[in-house]
């Protein structure tokens, strides 16, 4: 059975969970894209689980370009998985997702120059998660980091022994939260570091202002005032 044929997308609630896959081969970023574009617009996240395989980096892949467009263009929070070595084209996976989340024993690294270039955007991303001079460390010298090392770095958010476990509890933590302000707040941090600083508040306050007349801003606002928890709608 092809890797195309073992990625799959399934809904637990508020959240969807892509798993499978095998290795990152081109078939499965031919798929993980296809499912990033029909994840309902009621999910509230997103997690990527991909097998173990897959984070080892490219298999046999030769396009280059930001092969992971259609997973970080998803409206809702995504989270990563990181549950084995997470290198080259692996990193620049992880890298696409707004919150990753590594086991204990997981050893990181984008060690691509000896054969060749980051392919996927990996290096760009990796710029703007931890900086210029940790990146080029990281690229430069080839090396590898363990898990701790990455979130004292701030390229993993946490760490974990079951490191799905841990980020199905972010996962479900995240969905508590009003839907419409998540995706509003997703929006504004990453377009928002592309804008010169004046432009970026201005669209910030442009998008406070679209959640005022939302029902779910209403309903936040009065579970505050009576000290309840909120039952949000995504309207």
């Amino acid at each position: 059975m092809s890797a195309l044929s073992q990625l799959s997308l399934e809904r637990h609630d508020d959240i969807a969970v892509i798993s499978g896959g095998h290795t990152l081969s081109g078939d499965f970023i031919s798929q993980l894209s296809d499912l990033s574009s029909v994840v309902a617009d009621d999910v509230r996240v997103v997690v990527l689980h991909p097998d173990v395989g897959v984070w080892s980096g490219f298999d046999g892949v030769t396009e280059a370009g930001d092969l992971f467009a259609g997973f970080a263009e998803i409206a809702q929070p995504t989270i990563a998985v990181l549950d084995g070595p997470t290198l080259g084209g692996g990193l620049e996976l992880a890298l696409a997702a707004d919150i990753r989340v590594a086991a204990s024993d997981c050893q990181i690294g984008l060690a691509v120059l000896t054969v060749g270039f980051p392919q996927a955007g990996g290096l760009q991303r990796l710029t703007r998660a931890i900086g210029r001079s940790r990146a080029t460390q990281l690229l430069l010298l080839e090396d590898q980091i363990d898990s701790a090392t990455a979130r004292d770095w701030g390229l993993v958010n946490l760490v974990a022994d079951n490191a799905f476990e841990a980020a199905w509890q972010v996962a479900v933590s995240i969905a508590s939260r009003g839907p419409i302000a998540t995706r509003y707040a997703k929006d504004a941090i990453r377009h928002g570091l592309d804008m010169p600083l004046a432009q970026a508040l201005h669209y910030e306050t442009e998008l406070t202002i679209l959640l005022q007349n939302t029902t779910d801003r209403a309903e936040g606002v009065d579970a505050f005032v009576n000290k309840r928890a909120p039952e949000f709608s995504g309207t």
